[in-house]
């Protein structure tokens, strides 16, 4: 074995083995000492991690057992045990294959986790994602958190009890002592917190202690964040949008930058004595502002707990009047100063960056625009830290973080030969495509059934993206604003009973991951998108496809600058027999480029007979050489335009391989498509669309059946 590391891998197999050898749960305790046992442990793996004393390989053995819990492979209730899918997984996953898929299945996990974090502002989502961390058998504090995310205990456990995160239990306090009722989640308020801790491996003493060496302290979570993913660490610096041009009727931006200062006005707020716990705050503004609507009180307490709580020294704000904007840095605590105008009672000492140099807004870097249509008196650009460091680069002023690698640009590949040939379509209206998809953002695909609509968008998409940037959805006239980007599904909670939770749909999926990665394009298939009620399942998304700097509140989220990222593009398809394309109302016209696919017009009109031209030299066509003439034939026929067939139905192998193959797909896609749209009319109508009378028509010569 080597010196140096933690076989972390053979820990979690041999930890396994053992669970499965025990009928039932068995204690922690008990599974790591027949561990121990079994295995040849290293030096290393057997030095202390810290003054609790535990060795590192316990520790890693508790880390991943608990990720192992998450999973699903194993159970802490009562004890360890190991459960079917653990049991299955041993079996299927021999030698490192199982550290492989333990490995798969955690970071989907966490990724899924981390979606729904992101749904949280600031602080909030730094403390979710480490409590996020401690699992089963562990513990941490308030005061823990407190030092590793620069917020106050109070306020940790106020959210900690109104939000109650996954593995907001394990949290106590620095004693190892459970937190009054008062500040537990209601789910645990009423039951035992000890021994729902004591089931999943938490050791308490007779005073009600528990075990400090199973407490995860500040550096350990920051060990273990690093660990999990050290590219994508929460900045501890934060950066806000603060307000001041129209504070009740008076522009204070220059008062501001003359006193090196920031303040909102809370003209109502009674003296307080900042930090101030969120729950007591929101006490405070329910009762001192009861006169007001509920809506403004949630924007005070926001405001209000963002600037006394979450704002801290070192942090970047950005202030705007007469479209001109500000950089700061924060060098100054929260007071309460009873101001004589009642416009600045809660104030904060800011060193101006660029006071005498102020930056006009058509020179702030993207989304900065977007993000100061927000009505917000303090808004949260922690987000955007990165292009606020970008300006302050630009100012010549020194940032604290080192220059980024520059980004490669946003670009689509261009449409090669490979892919023309493939589609058997010219690769100069591709291209077309492609261009007017960059610049429009959106387009429809629209025209009869058969003619690769969704098909093309498919290969479109997977030319222009890679594989995980692409994503298809199918609209029916049920689908709602819930399924398409987001809204509260069931969830069991851990009590059995059921609670609501905010879920992305697809859409919001898309866009959270585009964030990510702006450089690369991220494409959304919409495949019927006229057979769903577009303004519903839009909803203030709509604006967005039209509005793209702009942002917009979102109607379940708390985010009230939601922005559209430029590297989300929408590929629909429209059959026009569903919908004529007649109906489509003027702001989904102005939304989308529509391009057209009929069988009488390029790119759609010869791609039958090319199909078969190669199909033939490949020696594959033993039958009905002439589709191409009969699939002709049969559109002429046909009087509306809009009910025309495209050639998809014909493209097919085994289509040419059986003499009676073409009559089979004739008569049961091609004409109950065309029964269905000539419904009630007479038969003799429906008779000049059979396969006999249109070839009959051929041999006559005449255009006419």
């Amino acid at each position: 074995m080597t010196d140096d590391v933690v076989h972390a891998a053979l820990l979690l197999r041999t930890c396994m083995e053992v669970l499965r050898e025990h009928a039932g749960p068995v204690s922690g305790r008990e599974v790591i000492a027949e561990v121990a046992s079994r295995l040849s442990l290293t030096d290393y793996e057997r030095e202390p991690i810290d003054d609790s004393g535990q060795p590192r390989w316990e520790n890693h053995l508790r880390w991943r057992t608990g990720h192992a819990a998450t999973i699903g492979w194993l159970t802490k209730i009562d004890g360890w045990a190991i459960t079917e899918a653990g049991e299955s997984a041993l079996d299927t996953f021999l030698g490192d294959a199982l550290w492989g898929e333990f490995t798969r299945r955690f970071n989907e996990s966490r990724r899924q986790r981390k979606q729904a974090q992101q749904r949280l502002s600031g602080a909030e989502q730094r403390i979710a994602q480490t409590v996020d961390l401690v699992g089963s058998g562990f513990w941490t504090s308030h005061a823990d958190l407190a030092e590793l995310t620069g917020v106050d205990p109070a306020t940790i456990a106020h959210f900690l009890a109104q939000a109650g995160p996954v593995g907001s239990h394990r949290v106590l306090r620095p004693d190892g002592t459970v937190p009054p009722e008062g500040l537990q989640h209601f789910r645990y308020r009423g039951g035992d917190l000890s021994a729902k801790l004591a089931s999943e491996g938490v050791e308490f003493d007779q005073r009600g202690h528990a075990s400090p060496r199973q407490r995860v302290t500040a550096e350990a979570l920051r060990a273990q964040l690093v660990e999990t993913d050290p590219a994508d660490q929460t900045p501890t610096r934060r950066a806000w949008l603060v307000r001041g041009s129209s504070v009740e009727g008076l522009d204070l931006v220059h008062v501001w930058l003359h006193k090196g200062s920031i303040s909102l006005a809370a003209s109502g707020l009674r003296a307080i004595s900042p930090p101030v716990a969120r729950a007591e705050l929101k006490s405070f503004v329910e009762e001192d502002y009861q006169h007001k609507p509920y809506s403004a009180r949630e924007a005070k307490i926001a405001e209000f707990d963002a600037f006394c709580n979450r704002m801290r020294a070192g942090d970047l704000v950005l202030t705007t009047t007469q479209g001109k904007a500000y950089l700061g840095r924060v060098t100054g605590d929260a007071e309460y100063v009873s101001s004589s105008d009642q416009r600045s009672n809660l104030r904060r000492t800011v060193d101006w960056l660029n006071d005498t140099r102020p930056v006009a807004f058509n020179r702030l870097p993207d989304p900065l625009p977007a993000k100061l249509h927000n009505q917000s008196d303090v808004v949260d650009l922690t987000e955007n830290l990165a292009a606020i460091e970008t300006l302050l680069r630009e100012l010549d002023v020194e940032v604290d973080t080192p220059t980024p690698a520059p980004q490669k640009a946003l670009t689509f590949a261009p449409i090669g030969a490979e892919l023309a040939n493939e589609l058997m379509i010219d690769p100069a209206w591709l291209q077309r495509q492609a261009d007017l998809l960059w610049h429009r953002r959106q387009l429809i695909l629209y025209g009869p059934p058969g003619t690769g609509k969704t098909f093309l968008a498919r290969k479109i998409a997977q030319h222009l993206a890679e594989p995980s940037a692409v994503k298809l959805v199918q609209f029916h006239p049920s689908y709602t604003y819930e399924d398409f980007f987001e809204g509260f599904r069931p969830v069991q909670r851990d009590d059995g009973q059921l609670a609501f939770e905010l879920r992305p749909g697809p859409f919001r999926a898309l866009v959270d991951d585009a964030r990510q990665h702006p450089s690369d394009p991220y494409l959304l298939i919409i495949d019927e998108i006229n057979r769903a009620n577009l303004a519903k399942v839009f909803g203030e998304l709509y604006f967005l496809l039209e509005y793209r700097d702009d942002s917009i509140s979102l109607l379940y989220s708390t985010e009230a600058d939601f922005t559209l990222p430029k590297n989300v593009f929408v590929i629909g398809t429209m059959n026009t027999t569903d919908r004529s394309i007649a109906l489509v109302d003027a702001a989904m016209r102005r939304r989308f480029a529509f391009v057209e696919l009929h069988p009488s017009q390029p790119p759609t009109s010869g791609l039958l007979r090319e199909w078969l031209r190669r199909r033939t030299e490949a020696g594959e066509v033993a039958h009905h050489a002439d589709a191409a003439d009969l699939l002709d034939a049969l559109n002429r026929a046909i009087d509306d335009r809009d009910l025309a067939v495209g050639p998809s139905y014909l493209m097919h192998r085994y289509v040419y391989q059986r003499p009676d193959a073409l009559a089979e797909v004739w008569d049961t896609s091609i004409l109950p498509l065309l029964e269905e749209h000539h419904y009630g009319s007479p038969r003799e109508i429906l008779d000049r669309y059979r396969l006999d009378t249109l070839r009959k028509s051929l041999d006559a010569g005449s255009d006419e059946p």
